[in-house]
């Protein structure tokens, strides 16, 4: 057993640690029997020499600290900073993509819960914040975006689909980088879709947090409405949607000028994500996500009327479902059955 594991399994008297699959990052997840809960969720932070300067683990307990009284989050039981080990409770293993794929005839209920957690932030969690505050701080900026573009460039397009991108496409980027720099003004969860939302009774619960930053007011709206894990219908969308106009006071052009803009940059950015995924670690969960984001990144084009776009998008969608025959699991026949 890993020493760190054994330390805090010794230190706060739990017992029988079940890993859990977690997220697309560094973080490890084990479930515990916890003395007086019965189970609690044991976090293990990188540590490596590599690692050594990634802040996550303080991050997160100081996020946890400022979002707690505003929005529902893991509530926080131990912590031990020298080990970087976090004791949560445990909000067992419902995320709002399992609850909308067994009850879909709750999807404008949950789209309202959603769409109150987004005008929270954009509203008091934003403007109830300290300037000096971090994760004030930091923001989707050119470099980040830039960042967040080559990652994508050789994921999804080199990795994955053996292609470059179109030339066209680089310097739209540059455009959209630009444009959504200046936007930058309000506090973004950065990775805000039904996965990262946990059901707990009639609530909603927000993880993976940790790396929230200013960014353009739709940032998180354009995560879920475009969410590459499930496709919420019209009415659950507009509900979405009314949520952050009502509360940016914004008219429908306005917002559907920046949310286009937002939408592409994300949708590229999570193909960068599925492609290392598939690629690299051959995980085939993420397949279906694929064809999802391209579907939502075709019709950002077809709103702006950008025909160049959206031609390309259906040749990238051809090319990806036949990449995706090449890798084996259920979740890769499933889709393309």
């Amino acid at each position: 057993m890993e020493p760190r594991l054994a330390r805090a399994l010794d230190r706060w008297g739990l017992s029988n640690p079940a890993p859990l699959a977690g997220d697309a990052g560094a973080r490890r997840y084990f479930r515990v029997a916890h003395p007086q809960l019965g189970k609690a969720v044991l976090v293990l932070n990188p540590m490596s020499e590599q690692a050594k300067n990634d802040p996550t683990h303080f991050e997160f307990r100081a996020l946890q600290a400022y979002l707690d009284p505003v929005v529902a989050v893991p509530t926080i039981l131990q912590a031990d900073d020298e080990d970087r080990a976090i004791l949560q409770e445990d909000l067992g293993d419902l995320t709002l993509e399992h609850r909308l794929m067994s009850h879909p005839e709750e999807e404008v209920a949950w789209a309202e819960k959603a769409g109150w957690i987004l005008a929270t932030f954009l509203g008091p969690l934003t403007f109830g914040a300290p300037s000096a505050a971090f994760f004030m701080q930091r923001a989707f900026d050119v470099p980040k975006f830039d960042f967040e573009w080559a990652y994508c460039r050789q994921n999804f397009f080199h990795d994955f689909l053996e292609k470059d991108p179109p030339k066209w496409l680089d310097r739209m980027m540059e455009e959209i980088h630009a444009s959504l720099e200046g936007r930058a003004h309000f506090l973004a969860h950065r990775d805000f879709h039904v996965r990262n939302l946990m059901v707990q009774g009639d609530r909603l619960v927000i993880i993976d947090f940790q790396d929230a930053r200013r960014g353009a007011a739709t940032y998180d709206l354009a995560s879920i409405l475009f969410d590459s894990y499930w496709d919420w219908s019209r009415e659950a969308g507009q509900h979405l949607v009314r949520r952050v106009q009502v509360e940016l006071g914004w008219g429908e052009s306005q917002l559907w000028e920046e949310l286009n803009l937002s939408g592409i940059q994300r949708n590229l950015k999570a193909l960068g994500t599925f492609g290392h995924q598939l690629v690299h670690k051959r995980k085939a969960k993420f397949a279906p996500a694929i064809p999802r984001a391209l579907r939502h990144l075709r019709a950002h084009f077809q709103r702006m009327r950008h025909q160049d776009g959206v031609l390309a998008v259906e040749h990238l969608l051809r090319i990806s479902e036949e990449k995706l025959r090449g890798y084996p699991g259920d979740e890769v026949e499933g889709y393309l059955a």
